[in-house]
Parts: structure tokens; C-alpha cells; sequence
């Protein structure tokens, strides 16, 4: 090997040594350098005040360990917590406590006054006073129920163990169910990073469903037809972040979508087009939590979010000069 080949190699190993020690040192504590993504997540936290369209007025403390789930009505705010079914108006008065056979996951209210229980693997639904009206069979063994949602003809139920949207007629007999395999390329089933899986019907009675692995929230038909569908992942305002978002989704009256996301915790409104229309609450208004809240709205488009990790229900109203007007 003449001297110049061995100059050469020398230099060569010598700039290879010098990157390796660079890479290594660099990763010493005080030396990292800042991660893209975590700049990413700071930056999507800060969310401009003109955007904020509500404003809290109050919360409700729960003195209870389990909280599951909760739905409002009329006044009333029914909520899953430890192995109960409790009511309460929006004062945070007790009007009525039912034991459960089980912890159960979701509640729904029948024509203003039953109450619909999803437990893990069948439903069960109370009259007003917290009596049995009617069960359904046991479904699957896989079951794991985690919404339900009524609508003029039909209940649906959410069943994140299956992965299936599932149909029952008004006695609890089961009519039906879809996976969510609609023939469009970019959606096949229901994807369900997380295990949680929701679904509400709206004013005009569609039935719409989260699909969170692809962060869009989609229109079925009763058949499992799939009409339309809108949402994208996004660490913006316009779309939906992490690996499994929305959570939970409600509706205002005029047909807007509030959603809310976990990890980079946020409660939005959507236009009915799917488009972003403003902020309920920020990510600041979560500090330390990690948890998406569940939504319900009441009559008066005052939206009500059951905090988990607060164990809290936090109401919030529109903003005298809010931009969805």
C-alpha cells in the first residue's frame, strides 16, 4: 500500500471517528438537541384568545373513584361512576342513585325519560325510577361496549371489541351490525388504536361514528352505507392529533360537531362541513391531564364536559360575542 492510500484511509477513519464522538456527546444531557416534534406540540398547545369561543362558569366535583360515562337530558345529567347509575340536575344535587349488577361504560336516555345502560357484552334498559324495562341477549364474548346512541328507529352501540357498529330495535333484539368496510380505498373498518370507540346521532338523525385510527368522523346509514365522511390528522386547529383521535364527539344545534382529543387534550367545533369553526377549550385549560373529556349539550347549546382526570363535570358557555354566531 503506497504512503498517499495510506494518508487517505488515515484521514478518512480519523473523520469518522470526529462524527461518531460528535453524535454521542451530543445526545449528553444539556446537549440534545430540541426535538422537532416536541416543538410541534408546544407550539399546537398555544391556541390565539379570538378563536376561543366559550368561557367556563362552573363545575361539578364527583366524589367518586370510577367514572365511566355520562349523557344530559331535560336538566338532567346521568353518569356511569363505580358501579352506579346516578342522576343529578345541573346543580350537582342527587335526584336519584341505582345500583348496577356491574360497572358499566355508556348511557343513553329513550324518549326523555328511560335510561339506556351499555354494560361490557349487553344492554339493559331502567324506566325514571331506575327499574328493569328490558335486557338485550349477551353479544359477542369479545364485546366491549363503549357507546350507545339512539336514534328515531334504532339504537347503536359502539363495540370496540368487535370493531363493529352494532343495530338493535326499541325491545333490545339486535338488527343488525357493520365493520365499517365501505369499498372506499382509504377506509377499510374501523380502526381503534386506543380500544375506545364512540358514536351520536344528530338532529337530523344520522347516525355519525369516530373512526379515530384515521382521524375522520364518519355518516353511516342504518346498513352501514357509508354516506360521508370528513377529518384528517393534524397537530393544527383544523385537524386531529396523536394516534387516535377525536375521543368523543356531540352536536349543536345548528348541526356543528364539538370534538374533543386526548394526549394533546382540546375541545373544538366543526362546521357541519367538517370545517374548523373555533375552541371551547384549550389545551391550557387541561393542565397535567391526559385524558379526552366526554361532551354533552344541553338545549341551549351550553356545552358540558365530563373531565376524567379532573373527576369533574365543567360547564362552558358561549361567549357573548362568539364567533359561531
Amino acid at each position: 500500500m503506497n504512503k498517499k492510500i495510506k494518508i487517505l484511509l488515515l484521514f478518512l477513519l480519523a473523520a469518522i471517528i470526529a462524527v461518531v464522538v460528535y453524535d454521542y456527546t451530543s445526545t449528553f444531557p444539556g446537549k440534545r438537541p430540541d426535538s422537532p416534534f416536541k416543538y410541534d406540540i408546544e407550539e399546537s398547545e398555544k391556541v390565539d384568545g379570538s378563536l376561543i369561543s366559550y368561557f367556563e362558569v362552573k363545575r361539578i366535583n364527583l366524589d367518586n373513584d370510577d367514572i365511566h360515562g355520562f349523557t344530559y337530558n331535560n336538566g338532567k345529567i346521568y353518569l356511569i361512576v363505580d358501579s352506579f347509575l346516578q342522576v343529578v340536575n345541573t346543580n350537582g344535587q342527587e335526584l336519584a342513585k341505582v345500583a348496577l349488577e356491574q360497572p358499566a361504560h355508556s348511557v343513553s336516555t329513550v324518549n326523555g325519560n328511560n335510561i339506556l345502560v351499555a354494560f361490557k357484552d349487553y344492554l339493559v334498559l331502567y324506566n325514571s325510577k331506575g327499574e328493569e324495562i328490558q335486557r338485550s341477549d349477551f353479544i359477542f364474548e369479545n364485546s366491549d361496549l363503549t357507546s350507545v346512541t339512539v336514534s328515531k328507529e334504532n339504537i347503536f352501540v359502539a363495540d370496540a371489541g368487535s370493531k363493529q357498529v352494532l343495530v338493535f330495535d326499541s325491545k333490545l333484539k339486535k338488527t343488525g351490525s357493520f365493520k365499517g368496510e365501505s369499498g372506499v380505498s382509504d377506509h377499510h373498518g374501523f380502526i381503534l388504536p386506543s380500544g375506545y370507540f364512540s358514536l351520536t346521532v344528530n338532529n337530523e338523525d344520522e347516525l355519525w361514528v369516530v373512526n379515530p385510527g384515521i382521524h375522520t368522523i364518519q355518516h353511516y346509514a342504518a346498513n352501514g352505507r357509508l354516506r360521508r365522511y370528513w377529518g384528517k390528522p393534524s397537530f393544527g386547529l383544523d385537524g386531529f392529533s396523536g394516534c387516535c383521535n377525536p375521543y368523543f364527539i356531540a352536536f349543536l344545534s345548528d348541526g356543528s360537531f364539538v370534538t374533543s382529543e386526548k394526549g394533546l387534550i382540546r375541545v373544538k367545533i366543526h362546521k357541519p362541513s367538517g370545517e374548523f369553526s373555533s375552541v371551547v377549550a384549550a389545551p391550557a385549560k387541561f393542565p397535567g391531564g391526559s385524558k379526552a373529556p366526554a361532551i354533552a349539550v344541553d338545549q341551549y347549546d351550553n356545552i358540558l364536559l365530563l373531565d376524567f382526570d379532573k373527576k369533574s363535570i365543567r360547564f362552558f358557555e358561549p361567549k357573548p360575542d362568539s364567533i359561531n354566531e
